[in-house]
């Protein structure tokens, strides 16, 4: 398993925060690679609820369809979500504590890659390169509203 995280503080509020990423259909505002969500069935925003996201985690790579659930829902302090796209199985879990700037937001990804485990180390660094470049696209939407 690949425990990737990563933290930035941002000049809002936690509840502001959490509610903004607490809504999947945000992602392709602060993700670059998510290209699509949608609502699955009857779930509503909040715990348990399902989503059908279409990422393109490899650039060169074809998109790939990604069942996302809501595993813990602790509003407005925590999210844990499930990622799994049929090659790799990411736990995602979102810390927002209240900061001297506003908030204090940490992504923590555990992943169960299907790659082989000899490109595990480059792709711990990949993924925590884009990690690390979502927060700073989610800093600057926050910052813009």
């Amino acid at each position: 398993m690949i425990i990737i995280e990563r933290s930035i503080e941002i000049p809002r509020s936690p509840q502001e925060v959490f509610a903004f990423v607490s809504d999947p259909r945000n992602d392709p505002l602060w993700c670059p690679k998510v290209q699509s969500v949608e609502v699955v069935g009857d779930s509503v925003v909040g715990g348990g609820a399902r989503y059908v996201v279409v990422h393109r985690p490899v650039p060169l790579l074809a998109p790939r369809r990604m069942d996302y659930r809501v595993l813990d829902w602790s509003p407005p302090s925590r999210i844990v979500w499930r990622e799994d796209d049929g090659h790799d199985v990411i736990r995602v879990e979102y810390l927002i504590e209240p900061s001297d700037l506003g908030t204090r937001f940490t992504q923590r990804d555990e992943a169960e890659l299907g790659a082989p485990r000899m490109l595990h180390p480059f792709m711990r660094i990949g993924i925590g390169v884009d990690v690390g470049r979502q927060l700073k696209h989610l800093r600057k939407q926050l910052e813009k509203r």
